[in-house]
């Protein structure tokens, strides 16, 4: 999206530079599930097994919360989820 200085106010701008954070937050934290469910199928260790599945566990509980505030800051993001969440 791009928008000139004279369409956007500054408390917008501020809003789209929280969500791209977020964004880009959302995206680390995935990339984090994909990669501990990648390193669980190649482990042997029973207790690196069970730091990794609560370490999944949180990440996903950290994807929800990211979710929420991009929702809470995009009403278009919101609608969208809408059908899906």
């Amino acid at each position: 999206m791009s928008y000139s200085s004279e369409e956007i106010s500054e408390e917008q701008l501020a809003a789209l530079d929280d969500l791209e954070m977020l964004r880009d937050d959302l995206i680390s934290e995935l990339q984090a599930i994909n990669q501990y469910e990648e390193h669980l199928l190649s482990m042997e260790s029973e207790e690196a097994v069970t730091a990794l599945e609560r370490l999944i566990e949180e990440e996903k509980e950290h994807v929800a919360e990211l979710l929420r505030l991009i929702q809470n800051l995009d009403p278009v993001q919101a609608e969208k989820l809408k059908g899906i969440v």
